[in-house]
């Protein structure tokens, strides 16, 4: 698939076939995450692949609204390493949180270029999923992305909606919202 056509046609799934992601499937999209830009070239991520039934329902507990998690194949978990970004962002934030962003558009992008499924899955309870994983400190959780095969019987969850026209959120030579 073609990389303009992949950013089109990337929408949330909630649904998936119990079919296997193949490894090297797998592999694609994981080293798309991997060449993603970081500050410094830090590259401060780190991903837990989850398969296990038993963590995967553990882990949907922790995502709200995560019960579709467990329809996944696979479940990917996005870490941030925090020390490894003291870069701030305009001097006011660290550069992880962005970074790890980076590189889970570059995941979501690449799965949906073979075919994959995916949802980036923001509402969670990190100190269940720290739990869950013996996550030490300084690591922080910024995703959880369920990945497979989508379920074509399943109800269309409606993609990610219309978007804003290029007027709406672009300017040229100075602010004008």
């Amino acid at each position: 698939m073609e990389l303009h056509e992949a950013i089109r046609a990337r929408a949330s799934c909630r649904a998936f076939l119990s079919k296997p992601v193949p490894d090297e499937a797998l592999q694609r999209v994981l080293n798309a995450a991997r060449y993603a830009v970081s500050v410094a070239n830090q590259q401060p991520w780190r991903f837990i692949l989850v398969r296990d039934e038993e963590k995967k329902k553990r882990l949907s507990q922790a995502v709200t609204k995560g019960h579709f998690l467990l329809s996944a194949p696979l479940v990917v978990v996005a870490l941030g390493v925090e020390e490894a970004q003291p870069a701030l962002v305009g001097g006011y934030m660290l550069s992880y949180p962005l970074d790890v962003a980076a590189a889970i558009q570059n995941l979501l992008l690449a799965a949906t270029a073979e075919g994959l499924g995916s949802c980036w899955c923001t509402e969670f309870k990190e100190d269940k999923i720290r739990e869950l994983f013996e996550i030490p400190e300084g690591i922080r959780v910024v995703g959880v992305i369920p990945l497979g095969y989508p379920d074509p019987t399943a109800q269309p969850n409606g993609g990610e909606g219309p978007r804003r026209t290029l007027s709406e959120v672009m300017a040229f030579d100075h602010f004008a919202w």
